[in-house]
């Protein structure tokens, strides 16, 4: 009966299919997207690719979707997973669903079972605690006959909480985001996409998952290729160093006894309200660099499937799975991101810049630590103290601290033990898709994830042909890398040259400007200020040790 219904629905939407509708038959069900009114692709909303399980399970691996009976009408754009944030009364307001493990795809007119197309998969952004799939749209990558896929996954403590316990092993949201890549190596055929052509894609913190998950091996051959927007593995907020005192001081907060016992801070966080847990995951602006939360090597333990059980650093220079192409960059200034808080830290940074240095930094001694602020404070400030004309200083300072040294070591490494190409690009362009931010007046620069807002669409506008070009330009770059490895590989009237491969003796860099530019030695100055600290005093990252709460 099931074959007869299956075959009635898929002949009766011959028809629709060449007009409004695709439909697609799938082992737990049939889905329905619908055509773009002014483009040439279809969009399907809200496919469940897992379960969240329930129960002192509530932070396991996911489970299998749940199927469906009837065709699934695939438009549901709202749903995201459980999170908080602050309403314009800064009162933290509850949203998103417990059942929220759902997936997008914007899928090409061209693609088909005869003709498969590349595919790109985002991960999105939110300090690993806000935003969802459907934080964007996949409009204008879609456009350039690539099928491109997002998805939510857990967040905040029900994403990240990590105990190294068998009730809490770690990295929830991780294996959200190994089971979307699963579902779509399975599935990805019947929309008309290549699952052998698959592109793992991330902006900010999504860049730092995406790249860690080439580092894993549950990971390996779900996809071929790297698309790192603004952040890296190596990133001082990508892994917690110490997340059991994570887990701990929240659980203070909300009023836990205090006890140094594993198995009671374990029942705490399996019987914590939604709530509860959620709100206290809001740690955007924490001073080193980190967001609270965050992903964490696991211990290995029976019957439990880890995503990483060693440090990224230590598996990089391993060269695991060293042969995936990568584009990878940031924007001139990601410090922008941190001016919010420029009025109350600088005063704080005059009082104590060591409470300001990357978490992932650990000196054996305090003379290293001093003698080491000493030079920051002569680099980025010129030895005074933080004033309001300190503001350049202090967005080039969280712009390399946080975020382009980490990148730059990761291209660095990659670089030297891979065959594949890597590229590197700075976008410095400001046009009307940037950010917004309070010194407009005073600085003019591209800010933190800017670059995204010209491949993807945060719901913004713009008729500026500039700002068409720039995104005409990236998407385009984007796509090809998905397509040939090569973001450059045919010469246009906006991308007149090709990009050259970065390399440890070439520095190759491409500049996103008002025009594209091929340049060398990005980052050449404060490189050596930082990786001078880093070769000794980098905190390489362990899994959590029962003794770790008692500290």
């Amino acid at each position: 009966m099931w074959r007869i219904i299956v075959l009635f629905i898929i002949l009766n939407s011959i028809y629709c299919e060449e007009d409004d509708f695709k439909t697609v038959v799938l082992e737990d069900g049939i889905v329905r997207g619908e055509k773009y009114w002014d483009g040439d692709y279809y969009r399907f909303y809200g496919i469940p690719y897992a379960s969240i399980p329930t129960g002192r399970d509530r932070f396991q691996a996911p489970l299998p979707p749940e199927p469906w009976n009837g065709v699934l009408e695939a438009n549901d754009r709202s749903t995201i997973c459980q999170q908080c944030y602050y309403s314009g009364d800064d009162e933290v307001m509850l949203d998103g669903s417990h059942d929220c493990l759902l997936l997008n795809l914007i899928v090409p007119l061209v693609a088909s079972e005869d003709n498969l197309v590349p595919v790109i998969v985002y991960i999105h952004s939110g300090a690993f605690s806000g935003g969802g799939g459907n934080m964007a749209h996949f409009n204008y990558l879609g456009r350039h006959d690539v099928i491109t896929v997002s998805f939510n996954y857990r967040l905040g403590a029900f994403g990240f909480a990590c105990l190294g316990t068998k009730e809490i092993p770690g990295n929830a949201g991780l294996k959200d985001q190994l089971a979307a890549l699963r579902w779509i190596h399975k599935n990805i055929k019947h929309f008309g996409g290549d699952p052998n052509q698959v592109t793992l894609a991330g902006f900010s913190v999504g860049a730092s998952m995406a790249e860690l998950h080439s580092l894993s091996k549950a990971s390996s051959g779900l996809f071929s290729k790297l698309i790192l927007e603004s952040g890296s593995v190596l990133s001082p907020f990508t892994i917690n160093r110490d997340p059991i005192a994570t887990a701990k001081n929240i659980a203070l907060s909300l009023g836990y006894n205090g006890t140094d016992s594993l198995e009671d801070l374990t029942e705490f966080y399996l019987n914590a309200t939604v709530k509860d847990l959620a709100e206290k995951s809001l740690n955007y602006y924490l001073k080193n660099s980190t967001f609270g939360f965050a992903p964490c090597i696991e211990n290995e333990i029976e019957g439990i499937e880890p995503i990483i059980t060693e440090s990224p650093w230590e598996l990089m220079k391993k060269g695991f799975n060293k042969d995936i192409a990568v584009v990878t960059g940031f924007s001139n200034m990601e410090g922008i991101s941190r001016t919010i808080r420029f009025g109350d830290w600088r005063e704080d940074m005059n009082d104590d810049l060591s409470q300001f240095l990357p978490a992932d930094l650990k000196f054996d001694n305090e003379k290293s630590k001093n003698d080491f602020i000493e030079e920051i404070k002569q680099y980025y400030f010129e030895g005074k103290e933080l004033n309001a004309a300190s503001l350049q200083g202090y967005v080039n300072y969280f712009s390399d601290s946080m975020f382009k040294y980490s990148i730059m070591r990761s291209a660095k490494i990659r670089a030297q033990l891979t065959k594949k190409p890597i590229y590197v690009y700075e976008f410095s362009y400001v046009g009307g898709l940037n950010i917004e931010h309070n010194y407009q007046d005073r600085l003019k620069g591209a800010s933190h994830r800017d670059q995204t807002a010209y491949i993807l669409d945060f719901f913004g506008y713009t008729n500026n042909y500039k700002d068409l070009d720039t995104r005409e330009r990236m998407t385009m770059m984007w796509t090809d890398f998905a397509k040939y490895e090569n973001p450059t590989k045919y010469e246009t009237s906006l991308v007149t040259f090709p990009w050259l491969p970065y390399t440890n003796k070439e520095q190759n860099y491409l500049s996103i400007d008002r025009k594209l530019e091929l340049k060398k030695n990005l980052f050449e100055k404060e490189w050596k200020l930082w990786d001078k600290v880093y070769q000794k005093y980098y905190w390489n990252p362990t899994a959590p040790k029962i003794e770790d709460i008692k500290k």
